[in-house]
């Protein structure tokens, strides 16, 4: 299951300094005259510290992913249901990641007791049909995007009656790289527990988020 700023410095220094100034004056008399006198001056020489130029700040583009998340019927698939398209993903270190998922699965399947860590939202912020949301009811629950090993975890509700789609975004930050598997939690295919067939096979409910 997978995105920097340059600073410069510009160092400027002035050397001031005023030339050596000679000044004579002469002075005249009746029947007497005086010889000039000179005095050097020699001024001081100053040196402006150094100016330091720092570049603006940049931040990193966000990286815009979608996935859609299909029922057999959807995908046409006759291996199992529902899945993820498309199951792995690249995404890059450092940088912000939009996560667009839109579902079009209608039918709750709340996570067992095993599974209650994934019940929270985890590792960045969500929306769901444009509204932030901080949770979602397990009993609400449809689908999760599960990645353990990257700290992130998504719930994704089902689709409103009436509704054709329920579109959820979760913004995230990877931190480090690598490829890491991405697992749905809610048991949504088969088996008495219903997470065999689809749940258990890469590239439907499973897959890999690559950060390089």
């Amino acid at each position: 299951m997978a995105i920097s700023s340059g600073r410069y410095l510009r160092p400027g220094a002035v050397a001031g300094g005023l030339a050596t100034l000679a000044v004579g004056v002469l002075l005249a008399g009746c029947g007497s005259s005086s010889a000039a006198s000179s005095t050097n001056t020699t001024a001081a020489t100053t040196t402006e510290a150094p100016t330091t130029t720092e570049a603006p700040t940049t931040t990193a583009a966000p990286q815009n992913v979608s996935l859609q998340l299909q029922t057999e019927s959807a995908s046409g698939s006759k291996e199992g249901y529902p899945r993820f398209v498309p199951a792995d993903i690249t995404i890059h270190q450092g940088s912000p990641v939009i996560l667009t998922i839109t579902s079009v699965d209608d039918g709750p399947a709340p996570l067992p007791a095993s599974l209650a860590t994934y019940e929270t939202i985890q590792g960045g912020t969500e929306t769901v049909d444009g509204s932030p949301v901080t949770s979602v009811p397990n009993a609400n629950i449809s689908h999760t995007f599960s990645v353990p090993d990257l700290g992130v975890n998504v719930l994704i509700p089902p689709v409103p009656k009436g509704a054709k789609t329920t579109t959820v975004t979760f913004t995230f930050t990877p931190s480090k790289t690598g490829t890491f598997t991405w697992h749905c939690f809610a048991p949504c295919g088969d088996g008495s527990d219903g997470m065999g067939g689809a749940m258990a096979t890469m590239g439907q409910m499973e897959g890999n988020i690559t950060v390089s």
